[in-house]
C-alpha cells in the first residue's frame, strides 16, 4: 500500500489490482475541517471521517458556566472540563494571600496570578525593621509597607531639629513620637540660666539640667562685705569673686597711712579704695599758722583747723599750767603762780552737717591767766583765748 494507506483487514483474501481494492486510507489523509481539527495521533487509524479522524474544537460558540471563560475556541474538546477555565474571582485565597477586585477577571486558578500577597509573606528581619503584627492581613509586599521601623532606623525615624533618638531606644518601635527625645540644646533657660554647651545634646528639658546659673540668681552676702554687680548680671558664675563686687566692709583702713573707719556708714558703698571707704585722719591735714596738731591726730577722723589743730600754745597748757578750782580766779593768783593757770569753758551750738542732720556741738575754749606789771595783778589774758582749748586739757 502507499504511504498514508493501510492494509485491508482482510486483504489477503481479496482479489485486485488497484490501491482502493487492497488498501484503505488513514486518517493522515483526511483533511478535518469545520469545527474539526487534526490530531497527528490519530494519523495511523484506518478512517475517512472527522469523527475517526479530528478532534472536535470546543467552538466559540462554547458556553461556560458563570465564572469560567472559554479557553480557546481551537482547542480539542466538547466537555466544560475540556474547554473552560475559572476566572479568579472563584480562587479561595489564603493566608498569606488576600482576595483582589482587580484580579477577579483574571483566568487563572493560582494565588499567585489571583491574590494580593499580604504583609505577613514579607520578611522583617532585615536591619532597621521589625514585624508590624498590625499589618499581618493588609496587602504589600515591601518592609516600607509592611513592617514597622526601629527607632535607629534614620532614613524613616526623622527627629525635629533639637531632638534625637537615645541609644538604648534604638531597637524600639513607635515613629518619631516615641523615638525622639528633646535634648538640652532645645530647651531654652529661664531668666537667670544660662545655657550648658556642655549638656547641649543630654536629653533632659528643664534648667538644672540643662543649664548653669547667673550671677543674676546669685545672692551677694552684703553681711561679709559683697554687693550685687549688674555688669555681671548675664555671667556664669555662683560665687562672690564672678558676680560681686566688694563693698567699704571689706576695706581695711590703713591708719599708718592716715586713713580711719568712718563707722558703718560707708559700708554699703561698692569701693576697694582709702578715699572712698575711710575718712582722713587729722595727721593728714596741714595746720594753719599758729596752730600745730593735736596729739592723738592720727586716731582722730578730720580735715580742720577745729577737729585736727589746736593752738601752739597747748603744749605749754599740759606741760607747764594747771586749771584754776572751782573757787579760783586768776586775780587771786600771785605773781609767781599767776600763769601758770587758766580757766576753761564750754559753749554749745546747733549746726547742720553735710547729710543734713542737725547736731549740737560744743566749743571749748581756754583763757590762760596773765600778769599786769603796771597794776601789778593777774588778770586773765582774754585778748589771746585758746578757742577750741586744748587736747586732753
Amino acid at each position: 500500500c502507499p504511504q498514508a494507506w493501510r492494509p485491508k483487514l482482510n486483504h489477503h483474501t481479496l482479489t485486485g489490482s488497484r490501491v482502493a481494492d487492497c488498501c484503505e486510507k488513514s486518517c493522515e489523509l483526511f483533511t478535518c475541517t469545520g469545527v474539526y481539527r487534526s490530531n497527528e495521533a490519530y494519523w495511523g487509524n484506518v478512517g475517512d471521517s472527522p469523527q475517526v479522524c479530528c478532534d472536535k474544537m470546543c467552538g466559540s460558540d462554547f458556553e461556560c458556566d458563570r465564572g469560567y471563560v472559554l479557553a480557546d475556541a481551537t482547542a480539542a474538546g466538547v466537555t466544560k472540563e475540556d474547554c473552560c477555565k475559572p476566572k479568579c474571582e472563584l480562587f479561595t485565597c489564603t493566608a498569606p494571600w488576600a482576595p483582589s477586585a482587580a484580579k477577579k477577571d483574571v483566568v487563572s486558578s493560582t494565588a499567585e496570578d489571583c491574590c494580593d500577597q499580604t504583609c505577613a509573606a514579607v520578611n522583617c528581619s532585615v536591619p532597621g525593621w521589625t514585624a508590624n503584627e498590625s499589618k499581618a492581613l493588609i496587602v504589600g509586599n515591601t518592609v516600607e509597607d509592611c513592617c514597622a521601623p526601629l527607632c535607629g532606623n534614620a532614613e524613616e525615624i526623622k527627629c525635629p531639629q533639637n531632638f534625637a533618638v537615645k541609644p538604648e531606644d534604638e531597637n524600639k518601635t513607635g515613629g518619631t513620637e516615641v523615638c525622639c527625645h528633646k535634648q538640652c540644646k532645645a530647651h531654652d533657660c529661664s531668666p537667670g540660666w544660662a545655657p550648658d554647651d556642655s549638656k547641649a545634646d543630654d536629653f533632659a528639658d528643664s534648667d538644672e539640667a540643662c543649664c548653669v546659673k547667673t550671677c543674676k540668681l546669685f545672692e551677694c552676702p552684703k553681711k561679709e562685705g559683697w554687693a550685687a554687680n549688674e555688669l555681671a548680671a548675664s555671667t556664669i558664675g555662683d560665687n562672690e569673686t564672678v558676680c560681686c563686687s566688694p563693698t567699704c566692709k571689706q576695706f581695711t583702713c590703713n591708719a599708718t597711712e592716715g586713713w580711719l573707719k568712718d563707722g558703718t556708714d560707708k559700708d554699703d558703698e561698692v569701693a576697694s579704695e582709702a578715699d572712698k571707704c575711710c575718712v582722713p585722719a587729722c595727721s593728714r591735714y596741714v595746720c594753719s599758722a599758729g596752730h600745730m596738731p593735736i596729739p592723738d591726730a592720727a586716731t582722730v577722723p578730720g580735715a580742720s583747723n577745729e577737729v585736727c589743730c589746736e593752738s601752739k600754745r597747748c603744749d605749754t597748757v599740759r606741760k607747764n599750767m594747771t586749771k584754776l578750782g572751782d573757787d579760783e580766779y586768776c586775780n587771786g593768783q600771785t605773781e609767781e603762780d599767776c600763769e601758770k593757770k587758766f580757766i576753761k569753758y564750754t559753749n554749745k551750738s546747733e549746726v547742720k552737717t553735710a547729710k543734713g542732720k542737725v547736731k549740737t556741738v560744743k566749743t571749748t575754749t581756754i583763757v590762760a591767766c596773765t600778769y599786769n606789771t603796771t597794776y601789778n595783778l593777774c588778770r586773765y589774758d582774754t585778748a589771746r583765748p585758746i578757742k577750741g582749748g586744748c587736747s586732753g586739757v
